[in-house]
């Protein structure tokens, strides 16, 4: 076909989520680029195409709250599709960044379960 690969750019501490994230974009033939904090992000974002973010609200070593900023303050990558995964107890962290105007915000169990399907519907053209 004549489309470029989509990438991925998954933003979470928890090496074990994130390879099953990385797994699941792998067997839908989606690059992806794992980061684990935020400078990392924003060097990524300055020389990769991202097509989708997904990040791990509830993340004790990532700022998901920075992290998303600079996602929205990005001038190439500021309307880029986010999804934000957390546990499902997280009412209140949810509602925050739903709030802040985050594209999706999941509880992790969902995701798990949907992974496959929520990817391909958001990385739709």
């Amino acid at each position: 076909m004549g489309t470029s690969r989509k990438t991925i750019c998954i933003v979470a501490d928890d090496m074990f989520f994130s390879s099953r994230i990385e797994n699941t974009a792998k067997n839908l033939d989606i690059a992806t680029v794992k980061i684990k904090n935020r400078e990392e992000f924003q060097d990524k974002i300055e020389e990769e195409t991202i097509d989708l973010v997904i990040l791990d609200l509830a993340s004790r070593k990532i700022d998901a709250e920075e992290v998303f900023t600079e996602l929205r303050n990005s001038t190439e990558h500021k309307k880029v599709f986010c999804i934000g995964y957390l546990p499902h107890v997280e009412r209140e962290l949810a509602s925050k960044f739903r709030e802040k105007g985050m594209d999706l915000v999941i509880p992790r169990s969902k995701f798990s379960r949907e992974m496959s399907a929520i990817i391909k519907e958001h990385l739709k053209q």
